[in-house]
């Protein structure tokens, strides 16, 4: 398994869309969720490329701040990649 990121809550609001289903791949900057909060709706998106390991949330559930939305795993080329480039840096 490769290295693992949690999709976090920005702030307190509803999930209006969830676009995803675990296991699915997904891309950096693609949209994983839209959450409302009744005076603005935000899209939340993927922080890396990899594959959804577990979706926590439900479309109509009410989250706070700093909640885990979701976990992507990094693939073992992608792992490798940022491995070779925190080295180089």
């Amino acid at each position: 398994m490769g290295l693992k990121y949690d999709v976090i809550s920005p702030f307190v609001g509803t999930i209006e869309r969830i676009l995803f289903r675990s296991g699915d791949r997904v891309q950096e900057g693609e949209s994983l969720f839209t959450l409302v909060d009744g005076r603005k709706s935000i899209d939340i998106f993927s922080p890396v490329t990899g594959y959804v390991d577990a979706v926590e949330v439900e479309k109509g559930d009410h989250v706070i701040e700093g909640m885990i939305l979701a976990s992507i795993v990094l693939s073992n080329d992608e792992t490798n990649t940022i491995e070779g480039q925190a080295v180089l840096s």
